[in-house]
């Protein structure tokens, strides 16, 4: 049971964060003027270490802008690496939230078969005091016939006895 739950926090954690990338593709006609704007959103899955990498590249991207002086390219690459670290903060929080999903799971699943080893436990319990009241039921019954045999053997006896006298 261990190792399913060991397999589905691997699973889990392969794929842990979600990103959303949005693309707008502006359509023109001949005249260059815009007829209209079409959005395409896609959901992107990657783990924490490709987060962690698209922070470092981000953070990279800056340190070039601003060495270069472009200041619309260092605003576009402040963006590109806040984006970057809310990625992965989700990505971390997607891990711990795994982790702590299978530590829960794993708990229950051992809370479980605790409960289910103190209802065998109560069970067996159970059974062997039935087990040890039909055991001293059989031996009261015995002891009753016993005593029920002797007694008739020795009415018999007796009986015997009596029409031994008579004659």
């Amino acid at each position: 049971m261990k190792k399913m739950f060991v397999l589905a926090a691997v699973a889990g954690l392969a794929f842990v964060a979600c990103k959303t990338e949005t693309e707008k593709t502006v359509v023109t006609d001949a005249n260059a003027d815009t007829i209209a704007v079409v959005e395409t959103t896609t959901d992107v899955t990657f783990s924490e270490t490709e987060a962690k990498a698209q922070v470092d590249k981000a953070q990279a991207d800056l340190d070039a802008a601003i060495k270069s002086g472009d200041k619309a390219a260092e605003e576009a690459a402040r963006k590109a690496l806040d984006d970057a670290n809310v990625a992965w903060e989700s990505a971390k929080n997607a891990v711990s939230a795994a982790a702590q999903d299978v530590k829960n799971g794993v708990n229950n699943a051992a809370e479980a078969v605790d409960a289910k080893a103190q209802d065998v436990k109560a069970d067996v319990k159970d059974a062997a005091a039935n087990a040890k009241e039909d055991v001293n039921k059989a031996a009261e019954d015995a002891k009753e016939g016993v005593n029920k045999a002797a007694e008739d053997a020795k009415q018999g006896i007796n009986n015997t006895l009596e029409k031994a006298k008579i004659k």
